[in-house]
Parts: structure tokens; C-alpha cells; sequence
């Protein structure tokens, strides 16, 4: 077996172990907003959406709650918590805290979640998240998120 056939399999049950096997379809919600199929958000969704969003074009800090800087959990946990909401603080916590969502119930302010990653559903086929140091806080395409939550709010 060479380095990168191992290099694969050990992605692959290091993404296994955390939970995590895709249960959303890649396209999915970017198809369903184009086809009209979107669930009304409560009022609170709809708060945690416009925090978010204001956000966008602040920096990435790992560990970072805010206000100068968000990592990507620190901005879902900020959001969440402006509306009354306690969420778990690491991407791996809220998978195994938040009650899933199938792919035909997410609607906005849901939290989108990728191996080590999370975003904020913003509704519309988009999401807003603190991707990475080089981008920051960014609105960008919901494409291919592998499982998706709902926080008590």
C-alpha cells in the first residue's frame, strides 16, 4: 500500500470516527433554493442569519468569539448565543450535542457542518462562515456540507 493509499485511509476514518459521513447530498440546498423548496425560518434564525452576516469581511482567529475576530465555531456560538441559544464550542461537540436536521428541513440559521468545520445556513443555497485565516468571515455557496444541526432557540 503506498503513502498516499494510507494518507486516504487514514482521512477516511479520522472523518468516520468524528461523524463523519456525508448524510446531505453535495448541491443539495443550492438545487432546493433554486427550485423554491425553502422552509420559513423562525424570527430567532432569522437573528442569528443577520448577526452572521454582519460579520462577513472580519478576520479568521482560531478560537476567536468575536467581536474583532471569529473562528468557525466561535461565530456559530456567538450568533446562537445572541438569541438565547447554547451551543457546544468545537465543530466536533455540536455534532454530538445538536439534534440533526435532514436535508429537506434545513432552512435558515441551521448550522451546516463539514469535518472539523461548521457554517451558519443563511437560506437561499448560501452559508456564512469563518473559512479559513486567508478569508475570513465570507458568504459563500452552500455546496456540499456533510450533515446539518438545529439549535434549541
Amino acid at each position: 500500500m503506498g503513502p498516499l493509499t494510507l494518507l486516504g485511509a487514514a482521512a477516511a476514518a479520522l472523518i468516520s470516527s468524528c461523524g463523519g459521513s456525508r448524510s446531505l447530498p453535495r448541491e443539495a440546498l443550492v438545487a432546493r433554493a433554486w427550485e423554491g423548496h425553502e422552509p420559513a425560518p423562525p424570527i430567532e434564525a432569522l437573528e442569528v442569519v443577520a448577526f452572521a452576516t454582519a460579520q462577513v469581511g472580519k478576520p479568521y482567529c482560531w478560537g476567536g468569539t468575536g467581536p474583532s475576530c471569529f473562528d468557525c465555531s466561535g461565530l456559530a456560538q456567538t450568533a446562537w448565543r445572541r438569541v438565547g441559544a447554547r451551543i457546544p464550542r468545537t465543530t466536533q461537540d455540536i455534532a454530538g450535542a445538536l439534534p440533526e436536521v435532514p436535508i429537506e428541513q434545513v432552512r435558515a440559521g441551521d448550522i451546516l457542518w463539514w469535518p472539523g468545520h461548521v457554517g451558519i445556513y443563511a437560506g437561499n443555497g448560501w452559508v456564512v462562515d469563518a473559512l479559513d485565516s486567508r478569508h475570513g468571515v465570507v458568504r459563500r455557496p452552500a455546496t456540499d456540507p456533510y450533515r446539518a444541526f438545529r439549535p434549541a432557540g
